[in-house]
């Protein structure tokens, strides 16, 4: 199964209060309104808080929500738990399509996002997990699509341009040659290594031009660079001015280093723009 290329429908937006929290409300609801989407707001409690105190996080929930989103229709919902399962049953419950968190939040939105319960909301709920690190000042302007050649990088290419279809989409490849350690190894010249660069980057450059005319709207650019790709990514991230970068995870290409995976993680992790991570499954 892959995730659907289309705009979405249902939205959901954890907070905590925080003020990162309350951009990523903001950036929900602007969202929202472009897409004539369904709003949620969840809070999830600790466990060992009483139930007495329930209505007032509620109250406060709805103050919060309406702070950052004004008159913009929303449901608001209370869970309690461990955060991260608490938000996938959430989504799950609602069949939101796509998930909205903030990157530093309080205790449990910074562990949410820092290290292996980031890796299992992604992994977990299968659909886009937008990270937001940045004020919703405006719409999205300069949106990074990451691709390798595979189907899954495709998908998510979509669904990114699906989400910000007014922005200027860069289209990006990072690859590392394969062979080319093992070349210089055995003494082959410089010569023959820019020989192998040139090859594999004309057989990427094709893939990726296929790739290219599956999108709703030709990319600005397309740019196809060597390099180890988490880090290239985030450095062209910062180049090129991005306010978001599209990643996909969960799958691998065989014919280059797949920019999915751990790249998702270290891009979450390094990158200054917001990070929408769009999970694949198989099957």
């Amino acid at each position: 199964m892959t995730v659907a290329a289309n705009r979405p429908r249902r939205i959901l937006v954890a907070t905590d209060f925080s003020a990162p929290a309350g951009a990523a409300v903001a950036r929900a609801g602007q969202l929202a309104r472009a897409h004539g989407a369904a709003l949620t707001a969840l809070h999830v409690l600790p466990e060992e808080l009483g139930s007495d105190l329930a209505e007032h996080v509620r109250n406060r929930l709805r103050s919060h929500v309406m702070e950052f989103i004004g008159e913009t229709p929303a449901s608001i919902a209370l869970r309690r738990g461990p955060v991260a399962p608490e938000v996938a049953a959430e989504a799950a419950g609602i069949g939101a399509d796509m998930v909205v968190v903030g990157a530093h939040g309080g205790d449990w939105l910074a562990d949410l996002f820092l290290g292996s319960t980031a890796e299992n909301v992604v992994r977990t709920v299968p659909v886009p997990v937008l990270l937001v690190r940045n004020p919703a000042a405006s719409d999205y302007r300069t949106v990074i699509l990451a691709v390798d050649t595979s189907t899954a990088s495709a998908d998510a290419a979509r669904f990114g341009g699906a989400l910000t279809p007014e922005a200027e989409h860069i289209l990006v490849h990072a690859c590392i040659v394969v062979g080319e350690t093992l070349m210089r190894i055995y003494g082959a010249t410089e010569e023959q290594i820019d020989q192998l660069r040139r090859t594999s980057t004309a057989a990427a450059r094709a893939g990726i031009a296929r790739l290219s005319e599956t999108l709703a709207r030709p990319p600005a650019a397309v740019i196809i660079t060597e390099g180890h790709p988490p880090t290239r990514l985030v450095e062209l991230c910062t180049a090129q001015g991005a306010d978001l970068v599209v990643t996909g995870t969960g799958a691998r290409s065989p014919a280059s280093y797949a920019l999915l995976g751990s790249v998702a993680q270290h891009v979450m992790r390094q990158a200054t723009a917001d990070v929408l991570v769009v999970p694949v499954r198989e099957g």
